[in-house]
């Protein structure tokens, strides 16, 4: 299958072919399949921040002790990780930015 652009923006989950339709963090080369994937990932970004939401409401259960955060940063890692497999060069050097300096 033949990979094609697509343009990727983090906080709203969103996966546009053409680059102008919306504001958009990283573009990545995919074909159906890898874009399904990252699709699927996104998703569960989303659905895991729903759950962190309720708790943000219990203050009293720390961060780190949290289920719904675990997975949370449990999915924001893979979505990364897809990025930086399908991402183009700059994709990467961003990436491997953020790593640097955590």
């Amino acid at each position: 299958m033949e990979k094609q652009p697509y343009y990727v923006q983090i906080a709203s989950g969103e996966i546009q072919s053409k680059p102008d339709v919306s504001p958009w963090n990283f573009r990545v080369f995919a074909n159906d399949k890898e874009i399904r994937s990252l699709r699927e990932l996104l998703n569960g970004v989303n659905d895991a921040d729903f759950g962190t939401f309720w708790r943000a409401h219990l203050p009293a259960i720390p961060y780190h002790e949290d289920a719904d955060n675990d997975q949370y940063d449990r999915y924001m890692t893979a979505v990364y990780e897809k990025i930086y497999e399908l991402g183009d060069e700059e994709a990467r050097e961003h990436i491997k930015k953020w790593r640097n300096n955590v």
